[in-house]
């Protein structure tokens, strides 16, 4: 099966789960530092302008990165003005800062992750009719909002292969896998999104091994790594080899458990792996592979859609692995940790995926008594 397949373009990102959520959302401090990205001679050009609002924190290696490096593309590649503003999670700043850009009216498309900010938008993008907004990581009433798009992620699929890549690992005979049919989910705290995340880590495990156990732990932070390595810790201390974190920042004290204690772990948003390539060898080692949700990607798709005048304001679009909005990274770490006969399994589970073959439970919208009777099938 071709790599290609696995995921569509694995961005090498420079950091940052917004999971505003995994996205990651989470409330919390954030410096307000401002960033222009004007590339030369467009200021003229008559091609649209866009300013990404960083609720979060850049520099996560994970979702908010991944937005930036986006919005990085679409003034190196598309010729177009940008900003980015970062305004941390200090909520009480989003609504004025809002209100202030759609006031200025600089900016044709203001961006920003909505699965953590949709309420404010929703209210100042009634209030400015003429001011564009698009939010990532997010859904709307269809028509409900004519001046806002949204993108929405099925990071459940990419999950999925998540699953069936630590199911395969946990009871195979890989240097780092035990006896045990143990594998952990470490979530930066309880939310839909990463719920989402959960649960088609759950099925994709279970496709694999119907008996697996998997270990669940809520960090209460996104960006406190010391509580991130030490709950990984407290997760590898009961048998479990092999770690998910959908933990924004926090998820990084995971990678650094994982590290000192000879375990696995599996990225997310971003390609972690490659990330620490350069700076930390074994930490890029023990990351297997990253779940990606490919935010980047799905800004310059919009930015083009922007310069054609194609962009569906007033509905959201969800992309999967199909549409190349998720998946998983497939590096030179991948490829050289992980064996072959199990790289196989995994892309085959992803060639189902894309023709419709299995049907991935989502935790958004579903009935909440189907989600919960899911995590606890797989309880220790």
């Amino acid at each position: 099966m071709k790599k290609k397949l696995i995921t569509m373009l694995s961005m090498i990102l420079t950091g940052a789960m917004l999971f505003g959520l995994a996205g990651c959302g989470g409330n919390g401090g954030g410096s307000g530092d401002n960033t222009d990205n004007i590339a030369e001679g467009t200021t003229d050009s008559g091609k649209p302008s866009f300013v990404f609002v960083c609720t979060g924190q850049l520099g996560d290696k994970s979702f908010n990165d991944s937005a930036n490096n986006g919005v990085t593309q679409i003034a190196e590649k598309l010729g177009c003005e940008t900003r980015v503003i970062e305004i941390g999670r200090d909520q009480t700043k989003w609504e004025p800062t809002f209100q202030d850009l759609a006031e200025e009216g600089k900016y044709d498309v203001i961006i920003t992750n909505g699965s953590s900010s949709s309420e404010v938008i929703e209210k100042v993008s009634e209030e400015f009719p003429e001011q564009k907004f698009v939010m990532f990581d997010s859904e709307i009433e269809d028509g409900k909002y004519p001046n806002v798009y949204a993108i929405s992620y099925k990071q459940n699929e990419g999950s999925y292969l998540a699953g069936v890549l630590a199911a395969l690992v946990t009871t195979s005979d890989m240097e780092y896998a035990n006896e045990d049919k143990k594998i952990g989910f470490v979530g930066g705290s309880e939310h839909p999104i990463i719920t989402d995340f959960l649960v088609g880590y759950i099925e994709g495990a279970k496709s694999v091994e119907p008996d697996i156990k998997v270990y669940v732990s809520y960090i209460g932070s996104w960006d406190d790594t010391a509580k991130g390595k030490e709950t990984a810790i407290a997760q590898y201390n009961q048998g479990v080899d092999i770690i998910f974190p959908a933990a924004e920042q926090a998820g990084l004290g995971c990678v650094e458990a994982a590290t000192e204690m000879n375990k696995y772990i599996i990225g997310v948003d971003s390609d972690q792996a490659m990330l620490f390539k350069d700076t930390d060898e074994a930490k890029a080692n023990v990351i297997l592979t990253s779940v990606l949700k490919e935010v980047g990607n799905s800004l310059v798709r919009m930015a083009e859609m922007e310069i054609e005048g194609t962009v569906p304001y007033g509905a959201y679009e969800s992309l999967g692995i199909k549409e190349g909005g998720a998946g998983i990274a497939i590096n030179e770490y991948y490829e050289k940790n992980v064996p072959e006969d199990i790289r196989q399994k995994v892309s085959e589970a992803e060639q189902q995926v894309i023709e419709g073959n299995v049907q991935i439970t989502s935790a958004l919208g579903e009935d909440q008594t189907k989600v919960q009777s899911i995590i606890n099938s797989v309880a220790p």
